[in-house]
C-alpha cells in the first residue's frame, strides 16, 4: 500500500471509531443536530483533503479538541438572539423559531436592558453580543474575572426566573 492509501485507511478507521463520540459532543455544545453533523463532517473532510494532519500520538484526543474548538468558533459567530435562544432553550434544537419565540426573546432583551444594573448589562452585552471571553471582558471593564462570572450568572438567573419560572 502506498502512503496515501495508508493515510486514507487510518482516517476511515478513526471515523468509524470516533464519529459517534465526536457527534455527541458537538450536539451537546451546539444544541443543533445539523450543525453538529457539519462540524464533525468538516473535520473529516479536512483530514481527507490533507489541510490538517493528525499527530501520531493520541489522534482521538486531537479530534475531540478540534471538534470542541470548531463548536466554540460557531457559537462565537452566533448573534445575540441565537445565543440567548440556545442558552435559555426557547425552542427545540434545530427547529425554526416561531414569531412567539421571537417576541419572547425581544421581551427578554428589553427586560435585561431596562432592569439589569448598568455593569451587569454591559458584561452581558460584551459576552453575548460581542462574544468576548471572561478575561477580555474583565480587562475591558477593569473588573475581575470572578466579577464577570457573577454578573453573568445573576443575569441568566434573573432571566430564567422571569421568563421560565417552572424550570427552576
Amino acid at each position: 500500500m502506498d502512503r496515501m492509501s495508508i493515510q486514507k485507511a487510518k482516517i476511515e478507521q478513526l471515523y468509524s471509531d470516533s464519529y459517534q463520540r465526536l457527534l455527541t459532543m458537538a450536539r451537546l455544545m451546539l444544541k443543533d443536530e445539523k450543525e453538529a453533523e457539519d462540524v464533525v463532517g468538516d473535520l473529516f473532510v479536512r483530514l481527507a483533503e490533507g489541510t490538517i494532519t493528525l499527530p501520531s500520538e493520541r489522534p482521538e484526543s486531537y479530534l475531540l479538541t478540534a471538534v470542541r474548538n470548531n463548536c466554540l468558533d460557531r457559537i462565537r459567530r452566533l448573534s445575540l438572539r441565537e445565543r440567548m435562544e440556545r442558552r435559555l432553550s426557547l425552542s427545540e434544537p434545530g427547529a425554526s423559531t416561531e414569531n412567539g419565540d421571537l417576541q419572547r426573546l425581544k421581551e427578554m432583551i428589553d427586560y435585561a436592558e431596562m432592569t439589569f444594573p448598568r455593569q451587569t448589562w454591559r458584561v452581558f452585552q460584551l459576552r453575548f453580543d460581542e462574544g468576548l471571553h471572561y478575561r477580555e471582558i474583565a480587562e475591558k471593564l477593569g473588573i475581575s474575572e470572578t466579577s464577570v462570572y457573577k454578573h453573568l450568572s445573576k443575569a441568566l438567573e434573573r432571566l430564567k426566573e422571569k421568563f421560565n419560572p417552572t424550570s427552576i
